[in-house]
């Protein structure tokens, strides 16, 4: 992978996990204003569920490129 790539996917990964940690973000007002006894029946899990999970998978995708990175730097060969 050239420099450039390697900066570039850095820059992709980077956007993708503060898009999804942003959007997890959106709903944290709401969340902790819940009255403690609302049901869980009346609770929008799928939408916790699926910006939780997008929110998680691009943090391990970030994760993966910058892991990936230091071991090609670590082994002195060229990102």
């Amino acid at each position: 992978m050239s420099e450039s790539n390697a900066v570039l996917a850095l820059q992709n990964a980077w956007n993708g996990a503060t898009h999804a940690s942003a959007e997890v973000e959106k709903l944290a007002a709401s969340v902790a204003g819940l009255p403690s006894e609302t049901p869980v029946d009346s609770l929008d899990l799928e939408t916790y569920r699926r910006v939780t999970l997008a929110q998680s998978l691009a943090v391990m995708a970030l994760y993966g490129v910058v892991e990936e990175l230091q071991r090609k730097r670590e082994a002195g060969k060229q990102v």
